[in-house]
């Protein structure tokens, strides 16, 4: 069915804020949560306004950036954070290994790195204040690989002896936005569909060069038959990384978090009502897309 879709986006009101031209935000911290061949991974942090009042614990979000495994930057999904902070999460971006800057096996090492990231979080959970049984992983293009994987990928080859297995890396949800499935079959989360995953919200834009939409449809169909839940959001006209939040002018990015937002109360991760603020003059109304679910 096609859409468009109204200031009330499937329940969630949106307000309209003053200006598309918002500051970029700063992390409020970074966390080490490994140590490579000398290297420190980090975590680029934003904490709820009231992380350090409060006692907690508060949900997590875990996003990872998009590259091809080979490069990008943690900062591409800080105006994501910046919103779920806001919304009362700790929302982390993820600095994990890269082919092109550390001469790493991808994406096996940045899978290892991915899950590094979750046991990090949760071994460290009451000093950190995260509540360690509502831990959300997002990703996009490779990073959507990544997020996706750590519901999936089960196998002892991606992991490593920075923590112990025994602290889960699965996380209690998954968001997606255009991922990027196309590596070996021992990594690839759609080879590896079985009961019991995690709830899976994804994104892929009808013109996206990369993916076609034909193979999200048939991810999605598996997950459903497989007794997992599924939702699937087409937006006509996009491209490729088409919901990323640096153009605070995208309608794309609010449309997909308005989405993103009723999907995780949907499922206990937060409540209440969204607070996403929408930019004067972008048209997140004209926005049309083609759902499955």
């Amino acid at each position: 069915m096609n859409n468009k879709l109204p200031l009330l986006v499937a329940g969630v009101f949106v307000c309209i804020a003053g200006t598309a031209h918002a500051s970029d935000p700063d992390p409020d911290a970074f966390w080490t949560y490994k140590n490579v061949d000398g290297k420190d991974l980090q975590l680029h942090v934003f904490l709820p306004e009231d992380h350090h009042s409060a006692v907690g614990p508060f949900p997590a979000m875990v996003i990872y950036h998009g590259g091809s495994w080979a490069e990008g930057e943690a900062s591409w999904h800080y105006p994501d954070c910046e919103y779920w902070s806001q919304r009362g999460m700790i929302a982390v971006s993820v600095d994990y290994r890269l082919s092109k800057r550390d001469g790493v096996e991808v994406p096996l090492e940045c899978v290892k790195d991915a899950k590094s990231a979750i046991r990090y979080l949760r071994q460290n959970a009451g000093e950190l204040k995260v509540d360690p049984n509502k831990v959300v992983a997002a990703g996009g293009s490779a990073g959507g690989q990544l997020a996706a994987a750590l519901a999936t990928i089960t196998g002892e080859e991606p992991n490593d002896d920075c923590y112990p297995l025994a602290i889960s890396c699965r996380p209690e949800a998954v968001i997606l936005w255009n991922p990027y499935y196309k590596c070996k079959a021992e990594l690839s989360p759609p080879e590896h569909v079985t009961r019991g995953l995690p709830p899976m919200i994804a994104f892929l834009g009808d013109e996206d060069p990369a993916i076609t939409v034909e193979s999200l449809v048939l991810f999605h169909e598996n997950l459903k038959a497989a007794g997992n839940v599924s939702e699937l959001y087409i937006g006509k006209g996009g491209k490729h990384g088409f919901c990323n939040g640096r153009d605070r002018s995208n309608p794309f990015f609010y449309w997909s978090v308005a989405l993103e937002d009723e999907f995780l109360v949907k499922h206990g991760i937060l409540s209440g009502p969204a607070i996403l603020e929408v930019p004067e003059g972008v048209a997140v109304d004209a926005v049309k897309f083609q759902s499955y679910d």
